[in-house]
């Protein structure tokens, strides 16, 4: 990509020096620059320890599969991001006092009896699709085989059926991490249960996810959200706040997707409800209610789960407020429980997880040259960039913004392409990569697009 232009307008004055006059000149105005590139640089590889907290009721069985099956595209996020992770699993049940799950299959390296994977089990096939196999048995073979840690993941979500129709996944999570929590029911002192012990790393950033189809059951013991939100943000201590994220599978209201069981984007989730927080409510429970009132305006009392059965007791998935509440407050994702397939919701937590930005927002969005009755010093504007360098405008590769980057895997940078690689989000004047294209860790992103001239407000963007 050829260089632009980035100087501001600037005048060149002559003065005549002993002149009779001494006026200044202005001699000429050179050229407004009519691109800009704007480079960015993408987040170093992380550390994250990762915690799903599964709902072992009786209503769970097709939203446990659903989650084993399509565990690979979350887990292939976090290989592809180079991301340096722990996995861990609790249930909601309150009996098992939030103790990691211990994996109980043949031993596996890296693995024997583990109650968390970290990157010494073997995955060289991260996006092998089990979808397509027919019984346990062959998924367990084709799992050993081509990722033996999604083996490991396969047996520990799936928890089974019996736990406590009282699911209290706040208070379950506060205790596998050793959370403070004071009170009759707390757990003081930073008491991690011993099974636990080197899951949670001081230096790695923390990543929760709740999947529940009802709502969160601590909030019989008063404690608010926020509450919540401190105590597992306190967990990184003052000033790391942004290392811990939640993430929710539940219920969802069917009008926020605008259509049954839509999938929704936090992007058009969390500013709904972020518009309601009060940053020091007078009071928790007025707080609550308004976001829980936010909540039902959009049609919100659950979905039905079409993978469980339209007739079967357990299809109706709750609409989980204070889970997605919570995911809102410290920017996770939100994703519907009642799609048919997890595939694309499992893909942006997995994203999301890893840490690594796949959305880069311009710095000149109004200037934006979209080729709509633009001139330049009355000369019609072309909106088109020559990406790549050959000195035409009209290549394969050429076209209004360009993008250069290097998405993980690859060696160097290359022009990427609208459509395949990356998307123009308009709401946010954003460019989002998309798939299977996230920008390596430590990269350079570069986004060229053309401007239009400073002085002609109804041009372009």
């Amino acid at each position: 990509m050829r260089p632009s232009l980035l100087a501001l307008p600037l005048l060149i004055v002559a003065t005549a020096v002993g002149c009779d006059r001494c006026n200044t000149e202005v001699i000429t105005q050179l050229p407004q620059p009519t691109e800009q590139p704007d480079v960015f640089t993408q987040k170093g590889a992380a550390r994250v320890d990762v915690l799903w907290m599964i709902d072992n009721s009786g209503s769970m069985a097709a939203e446990q599969e659903k989650v084993a099956t399509r565990f690979g595209e979350f887990f292939n996020q976090l290989i592809v991001s180079e991301v340096d992770y722990h996995i861990g699993v609790i249930t909601s049940d309150p009996t098992e006092g939030g103790v990691l799950r211990a994996y109980s299959g043949s031993p596996i390296e890296g693995c024997t009896n583990c109650r968390f994977i970290t990157n010494d089990v073997p995955c060289p096939n991260p996006a092998f699709d089990v979808s397509g196999l027919s019984s346990e048995q062959q998924i367990e073979a084709g799992l050993a085989a081509e990722c033996p840690a999604q083996l490991v993941f396969r047996r520990l979500i799936k928890v089974g059926l019996n736990g406590s129709s009282f699911e209290e996944g706040f208070t379950q999570v506060a205790k596998a991490l050793g959370a403070e929590r004071m009170g009759p029911d707390g757990f003081p002192d930073r008491q991690v249960p011993a099974e636990n012990a080197g899951f949670l790393r001081d230096d790695a950033s923390l990543y929760i996810v709740f999947v529940s189809d009802e709502e969160e059951g601590a909030k019989q013991d008063g404690a608010p959200v926020r509450y919540y939100q401190r105590l597992l943000e306190g967990l990184k201590g003052a000033g790391n706040e942004n290392n811990v994220a939640v993430a929710a599978i539940t219920g969802y209201p069917n009008g926020f997707g605008g259509r049954p069981a839509a999938p929704v984007d936090i992007d058009r989730v969390c500013p709904i409800l972020q518009s309601t927080f009060d940053p020091n409510p007078a009071n928790d429970d007025a707080q609550a209610a308004l976001v829980q009132e936010t909540l039902r305006s959009f049609n919100a009392n659950g979905c039905i789960d079409v993978e469980a059965g339209a007739n079967d007791d357990n299809a109706f998935a709750e609409v989980g407020g204070r889970y997605i509440e919570l995911a809102c407050r410290t920017g996770g994702v939100v994703a519907n429980m009642c799609e048919a397939d997890y595939s694309t919701a499992l893909d942006a937590l997995g994203a999301n997880a890893a840490g690594l930005l796949r959305k880069f927002t311009v710095s000149l969005p109004t200037r934006i040259n979209d080729g709509s009755d633009c001139q330049l010093f009355g000369v019609e504007a072309d909106p088109n960039i020559d990406c790549d360098g050959d000195g035409a405008k009209d290549g394969a590769n050429d076209g209004p913004m360009c993008v250069l980057a290097q998405c993980v895997g690859e060696t160097e940078a290359s022009l990427k392409a609208r459509g395949r690689d990356w998307e123009w989000e308009e709401s946010t004047s954003s460019v989002r990569f998309a798939g299977g294209c996230v920008p390596a860790p430590s990269s350079e992103v570069v986004i060229t697009y053309g401007l239009r001239a400073e002085s002609d407000q109804t041009c372009g963007g």
